[in-house]
């Protein structure tokens, strides 16, 4: 089995174009995202700043701006004007005004109003609306469940810590992503396999079937898995990223569904055209419900939430903003993974005469 495993492995790495697909491509553009985003004064380009009006002395206002990364353009009530200064000149994608009952009608267990001013280009302030959104939402929570507020103040100490993790999300979730869309060509790389009769060969031999298939599917698992994290560990030499262990399971959990993935398009597909067409409709697809879940508006949409729930991007992106939940969005992606595998595994006889 571990023969097998170690010839798959071999196999891979003597394919430049298939190693080179999985390479180049995102390696390059990762490379070239985060040089961009080191001549943009340090600033996220997927996080744009925001300014935020409000009454300083509010506890809950106080509680949301120190425990996010909202504090640098912060504003009195009084000095609206100074924010929408900001605004104008663009040196803000938006501007944020908490009503001056702020805390007040959230300890009434009331909504508070939150008004937002934002430029035609202001779609990078998606990311603090989901903050401010998610912060009231949970201050309602633990004002009804008195026990949630010791739970969100160590989710607070948690977030605050490990700031590279947010500034790691776009590279290490285009990471991931690149596998879905590279399945294709991994897909077309089983067909190879069997119109070059490699396949006949191996089931006329001593060994099973069902550990030619597994020995197959753990090879590409770990040629992904190495390649993938040799990737991010040499990315850990361009700005600031940093590959820690809970990247690192990220990476493996997708490296295992990708997997799945590759052999559950190639049992279900027949030619490599549609297997293409698919794995581009699933990855765009996938991506657009799974990204509404950083958009407020839609998040309170629960069909949305739902399908999203099906894809693995949805538990990606998840796991990638919420460190406290990691392994349960891991383990999630795993179960997803073993769908793919058990939709995926067939008889490996028929798939190679078919």
């Amino acid at each position: 089995m571990i023969r097998l495993i170690l010839a798959n492995i071999k196999r891979y790495i003597k394919n430049p174009s298939l190693l080179a697909s999985m390479v180049m491509i995102p390696i390059i553009l990762i490379v070239s995202l985060n040089l961009f985003s080191s001549k943009s004064d340090n600033q996220s380009m997927y996080f744009s700043p925001v300014a935020v009006v409000s009454n300083s002395s509010g506890k809950y206002e106080h509680k949301l701006i120190n425990n996010s990364k909202l504090k640098e353009n912060t504003f009195r009530l009084n000095e609206e004007d100074k924010a929408m200064n900001l605004l104008k000149n663009n040196k803000v994608s938006a501007v944020f005004v908490l009503d001056k009952n702020f805390s007040t009608d959230i300890d009434n267990l009331k909504r508070p109003a939150v008004k937002c001013f934002k430029t035609e280009n202001g779609g990078g302030s998606l990311w603090a609306e989901s903050e401010i959104e998610s912060f009231i939402n949970n201050s309602l929570k633990s004002k009804i469940d008195k026990n949630m507020d010791e739970k969100l103040t160590k989710t607070s100490i948690v977030d605050n810590k490990p700031d590279k993790n947010t500034d790691s999300f776009l590279t290490v979730f285009l990471i991931c992503y690149f596998m879905y869309i590279n399945a294709a060509y991994l897909a077309s790389d089983l067909f190879t396999l069997k119109k070059s009769n490699v396949l006949r060969r191996l089931i006329s031999t001593k060994h099973k079937d069902i550990k030619i298939i597994f020995s197959i599917l753990l090879g590409l698992f770990f040629i992904q898995a190495i390649l993938y994290t040799v990737i991010l560990g040499c990315l850990t030499f361009v700005g600031d990223f940093k590959l820690t262990p809970n990247i690192l399971m990220i990476v493996l959990a997708n490296s295992f569904v990708s997997t799945g993935f590759v052999f559950w398009i190639a049992r279900v597909f027949k030619n490599e055209s549609s297997i293409s067409l698919v794995t581009t409709f699933y990855s765009l697809i996938g991506l657009a419900i799974s990204i509404s879940s950083l958009i407020p508006s839609m998040s309170e949409l629960s069909f949305m939430t739902n399908l999203s729930k099906l894809t693995p991007f949805y538990w990606t992106i998840n796991a990638l903003r919420i460190n406290d939940s990691i392994l349960i969005n891991v383990i999630v992606l795993i179960l997803i993974g073993i769908v793919f595998v058990t939709a995926g595994s067939f008889k490996l006889r028929d798939f190679a005469k078919n």
